[in-house]
């Protein structure tokens, strides 16, 4: 059985928690109508990541794979270039583990500016549009692409693409 929890709860009385937990069973089953009719159609699409905790770890060979090429390039630093929702959760997952990410979700000129690595070529660039196609994001993936070039090495080989939806 599904249930809430949490020490927030003391405060909740037996309805609210009775609540808590029925919109719980139903986000858990992918009930795309909790949201209301407006956004059903969106809704019933943007659900997969409840199963992400055993669905992605089909994804653990790749990640490892990726892990051990930034390793061979001594990769340093990491810029994230993403907007919105593609940004908040690296941000909050790298702070939470006290890891160092450059996270680019501006399109102030001075803060791209300072987004450049010091160590182009020890520097990786990851590039997160849910729609791939964010205007904001595509910008900085050429900006890059020209920094890299400008510095004469392989733009290729200091980027990772994540578009989503991703279907595992």
């Amino acid at each position: 059985m599904i249930s809430v929890s949490g020490s927030a709860l003391s405060i909740a009385t037996n309805a609210t928690k009775s609540s808590l937990n029925a919109i719980l069973t139903r986000l858990a089953a992918k009930d795309h109508t909790l949201w209301g009719p407006e956004a059903e159609a969106e809704a019933a699409i943007r659900l997969n990541w409840i199963d992400l905790p055993t669905s992605s770890r089909a994804l653990l060979p790749e990640l490892d794979a990726l892990t051990a090429w930034a390793r061979t390039r001594e990769i340093s630093s990491i810029v994230l270039a993403g907007m919105g929702g593609s940004s908040l959760a690296p941000e909050v997952i790298a702070k939470t583990f006290k890891k160092s990410l450059t996270v680019l979700d501006t399109t102030d000129p001075d803060q791209i500016k300072a987004a450049i690595p010091t160590d182009l070529a020890h520097s990786l660039v990851v590039v997160g549009s849910k729609s791939g196609s964010t205007i904001e994001t595509a910008s900085h993936k050429a900006f890059f692409t020209k920094v890299y070039q400008d510095a004469g090495l392989n733009p290729a080989d200091h980027f990772v693409i994540v578009p989503t939806p991703v279907r595992l």
